[in-house]
């Protein structure tokens, strides 16, 4: 996560650039939760958050990278209640706060901080599609918290900022890689880390035009896996993890196998093998379901357009529509503009 901030002129001028928190602001504003401290500087913020791939196959709420798509968010404290206009193409209904996940996890964030929730209001530029695997929910609930973080000054680390959007997500997979960037580990019970993507590295996600829910296609993946399983999907992610640090691309269609959550998912996206079949036919380095689908990504670098290419032939002979798109690997996370 980058914080800029829009120095003023005038005297405030040279104040120094840096994370868009502060202990100043927890420290003003417990106590009544209606209050928040007039003197506050800051009154506007716009948020980047990138989309992300999770699960790369075996990284099942282990794994996601940042990838360079991204939604932006814009808050400013008001006089009036919590609001937000959630941009063109989006339900009526997600103008609502409370059915709107970035101000459901900015209200969270302001419980957590024990600051009012009311006196902001939200806007959205969405570039991420909904639904299809590319965390746009995560990207929501991140761009929330960040916008408490911000605004409120609030004293927390990355680590405490994923905690929070976990507690609306339920797994910090997508958000870990759209707050730090690139690959994205996180191990239950310890940090999340992130590594380095190769930058020549390109993500090839076959969109179709019909949305799976995540909450759904978690629902399908059982909760208890054998010990082969186990064995083998870690084995996968200690595999998949090598071959992107060392760059062996020749490893990566084996490293993307996964006896997890694809084999059960399978019954909701049955023509996702054939389109990473095609995929990895045409030259990909491997595939696999984009997060918990439906949309299905394949790794290359190679010339991206040939397995762009592959993946819409594979999909209208299976009679589904969309199309592909390329995107570059994201090795930095959200940034936050800090308009004083």
């Amino acid at each position: 996560m980058r914080a800029h901030r829009h120095r003023p002129q005038g005297s405030r001028g040279g104040e120094r650039e840096g994370r868009a928190t502060g202990r100043r602001g927890a420290d003003r504003r417990r106590g009544r939760r209606g209050a928040r401290a007039p003197e506050s500087l800051t009154v506007r913020v716009t948020i980047a958050v990138p989309a992300s791939i999770a699960n790369l196959g075996p990284g099942f709420d282990i794994l996601a990278i940042a990838v360079q798509l991204q939604n932006d968010v814009h808050a400013e404290l008001s006089d009036g209640p919590l609001s937000i206009d959630p941009g063109s193409g989006f339900d009526s209904a997600l103008s609502n706060p409370e059915h709107n996940r970035i101000t459901r996890a900015y209200s969270r964030a302001c419980g957590a901080l024990n600051v009012a929730t009311d006196g902001a209001h939200f806007s959205c530029v969405n570039r991420i599609p909904f639904a299809r695997g590319l965390g746009s929910s995560a990207a929501a609930a991140l761009g929330g918290v960040l916008a408490a973080v911000a605004l409120h000054h609030a004293p927390w680390d990355e680590q405490m900022v994923l905690d929070c959007v976990e507690g609306v997500e339920g797994h910090r997979d997508n958000a870990a890689a759209a707050l730090l960037g690139g690959l994205a580990i996180c191990a239950p019970g310890a940090p999340a880390v992130q590594m380095h993507v190769p930058d020549e590295l390109r993500a090839v996600v076959f969109l179709p035009d019909a949305e799976l829910e995540t909450d759904a296609a978690r629902r399908v993946v059982a909760g208890e896996f054998s010990r082969a399983d186990a064995i083998f999907n870690a084995s996968r992610c200690a595999l998949l993890i090598r071959a992107l640090a060392m760059r062996d691309y020749a490893t990566l269609g084996d490293a993307m196998d996964d006896r997890w959550h694809q084999p059960a998912r399978a019954r909701l996206i049955p023509q996702a093998a054939h389109l990473m079949a095609a995929a990895r036919e045409a030259g990909a380095a491997g595939a696999a379901l984009a997060g918990a689908g439906p949309s299905v990504v394949a790794l290359t670098v190679r010339d991206p357009a040939e397995t762009a290419a592959a993946l819409e032939r594979a999909a209208a002979t299976v009679r589904i529509a969309g199309h592909a798109v390329t995107l570059k690997v994201r090795n930095y996370g959200a940034r936050v503009d800090v308009h004083a």
